[in-house]
């Protein structure tokens, strides 16, 4: 109750002044702020409120340095009493889950090979259904369009990182900045690329309220991923502007899976089977021996649970899981909330799947490990906090043959990076992974999520031959040359 009045408090402060000097002021303390580490989420929420009810008072009030510091503060302290009440009850780790929804996702790096990778899974990889109809459908561009033009801008939003460069990043999707766009593209595609990650500068409230991650509860908001991910442009001071370089990182991660997921009922099957061939194709990568889930069906009885992958050489099992977290979860994991949201997917590959398969093949085994491989990141190092979770649920199940610190969540970028180390011969796919549970056995040397296990290997580019013909897609330097030619 008293969040909700510290909430309507905010809001009507929010009411006294214009949605353009709110705006203003709020961009002035994300430039101040940029080489500092401040909580720009709550930036990234006010914003959103100004949206929704700046201006709404007339005549509106001077917003002056003192007034937006105080609203500011205020921001900053709704409901952070909600982490504290996980962390008093022992709850380290699900801390770490409303973290990642409110912050650590504007961490994200983004590495050139994520291009290549969404230009496989959402063009190359074919199976019943045409993932990329829909978007052309809906956005007049091909997927491929879309990627080079994102690729384009993320390179730009990166020029000063650049030791040698005649481009200087203002922030703003610059007139001539569009012109160089359109010489890779062309001018019309550029101008649907704008209009579909644009924010509706006429209605932004259907923009916001029709964000699929969007959490109805208000005091909650202070832990929501910012919507600003589906709409990193916005109309400012008549320019384009580029909402902040986080954000758009994000965008260049996961824009295209959930805006697919967003406007297209078909294609979360389709995108799972998808996933899996991916998969199987860094597999085949590093040449490792496997059963797929065909063969394994020929190899247990016609009623048994099944695995994708079975590697008999190294007794791992391999479940791929392309979810999420609901919003709802991330913010409020608590133990019902967490096994209703992962019952189906995660915590039913480990107990009904990998636990089964490997009873069945690996019952005498000395060692066995587990992979759950998902799309995007989830802050779980290994399966032991969704075990303590899932097990009042299957009590009777003996799990001793693959204990819970023997199974490893893996994303896709994750599993890539996996499968470089491997073809550069840095260390086997069964070595990363014991190394991996003896590392979390140490609470100097755990780790919350497991890309972290891998910055030892020291391996930087992928070079992957089943992404060369989708990385010459985005490669600028070549096009360069054929437009000069």
């Amino acid at each position: 109750m008293q969040e909700l009045q510290e909430f309507k408090y905010i809001r009507n402060r929010i009411r006294e002044y214009s949605k353009f000097d709110l705006l203003s002021a709020c961009y002035n303390k994300l430039e101040k702020d940029k080489d500092k580490i401040t909580p720009i989420w709550s930036i990234f929420l006010l914003m959103k409120w100004t949206y929704l009810y700046g201006g709404s008072k007339y005549p509106s009030k001077q917003l002056d340095d003192s007034r937006f510091v105080k609203l500011l503060n205020q921001v900053y302290k709704l409901n952070e009493e909600h982490i504290s009440r996980f962390i008093k009850n022992g709850g380290i780790n699900r801390m770490f889950q409303i973290i990642y929804s409110q912050q650590i996702y504007l961490q994200k790096n983004v590495y050139n090979e994520i291009f290549s990778t969404q230009l496989k899974l959402f063009t190359s990889l074919k199976h019943k259904y045409d993932i990329e109809g829909k978007f052309i459908e809906t956005t007049g561009l091909s997927i491929s369009d879309f990627i080079l033009i994102h690729y384009i801008v993320f390179i730009y939003t990166s020029i000063d990182k650049i030791p040698v460069s005649n481009l200087t990043y203002t922030g703003y999707l610059e007139e001539d900045l569009l012109d160089v766009i359109s010489e890779f593209s062309t001018k019309e595609k550029v101008k649907r690329y704008i209009n579909l990650l644009i924010l509706n500068p006429f209605n932004p409230e259907d923009d916001i309220n029709n964000f699929r991650l969007r959490l109805k509860n208000n005091s909650l908001q202070p832990m929501e991923m910012s919507f600003f991910t589906q709409f990193p442009f916005q109309i400012f001071n008549n320019r384009i502007k580029i909402i902040h370089q986080s954000i758009f990182n994000y965008s260049c991660n996961y824009y295209l899976y959930d805006y697919l997921k967003t406007i297209d009922p078909n294609f979360t099957t389709e995108f799972g089977n998808r996933f899996e061939k991916y998969v199987e194709l860094g597999l085949k990568e590093i040449n490792l021996n496997y059963y797929n889930e065909k063969q394994l069906k020929n190899k247990l009885d016609a009623k048994s649970n099944l695995v994708d992958f079975y590697i008999e050489s190294e007794n791992i099992y391999i479940e791929c899981k392309a979810i999420e977290l609901q919003s709802y979860s991330l913010v409020n994991p608590t133990d019902e909330i967490l096994f209703n949201s992962l019952k189906d997917s995660i915590i039913k590959a480990y107990f009904k799947q990998l636990v089964s398969v490997s009873s069945r093949l690996g019952k005498d085994t000395e060692t066995n490990y587990g992979i759950i491989l998902t799309y995007k990141e989830l802050l779980f190092g290994d399966f032991k906090e969704l075990y303590k979770i899932g097990k009042p649920y299957f009590q009777d199940l003996d799990c001793n043959h693959l204990p819970p610190e023997n199974v490893f969540i893996i994303d896709i970028n994750t599993w890539d990076h996996i499968i470089a180390i491997i073809k550069n011969k840095k260390a086997s796919l069964l070595s990363i992974l014991e190394k991996a549970k003896r590392n979390n056995m140490n609470l100097d040397t755990k780790k919350m999520s497991f890309v972290e296990q891998l910055n030892e290997y020291d391996v930087k580019v992928f070079n992957l031959s089943y992404l060369e013909r989708e990385n010459d897609v985005t490669a600028i330097d070549k096009k360069t040359s054929n437009n000069g030619s």
